[in-house]
């Protein structure tokens, strides 16, 4: 099974600084640096220090993963990226993971019905 973060490239996301404060729920103005690593995201925090963040909680990594489901072209290429998400589901958010098993149900259903 090939892993999800071999088909996803997280360096061309544009992340700002306003999205880490909002998914850390922490003002923007304690975020002294962060810097784009291979599978995360650094991110050093006045008062707490370094912290990392998994690109799948970030937004445009949900984005990116239904866009791998909705472009799936068969049952059996659905079914491969699907285990791999739900390989690493312990990584995404619970609602990211329903809005993902939502559109996998969709792209399912189309695709047993072609």
């Amino acid at each position: 099974m090939q892993p999800i973060r071999d088909r996803i490239n997280p360096k061309t996301f544009v992340i700002t600084l306003g999205q880490i404060a909002k998914l850390l729920r922490i003002p923007q103005e304690r975020i002294l640096n962060w810097e784009k690593w291979h599978n995360v995201l650094w991110v050093h925090i006045q008062g707490i220090g370094g912290y990392f963040v998994s690109y799948r909680q970030i937004e445009q990594w949900i984005a990116a993963c239904r866009t791998l489901i909705r472009y799936c072209p068969n049952l059996n290429a659905l079914d491969r990226l699907w285990q791999s998400i739900c390989h690493e589901a312990q990584r995404y958010t619970k609602e990211a993971l329903s809005r993902l098993e939502i559109i996998h149900q969709q792209r399912y259903l189309y695709l047993s019905n072609r």
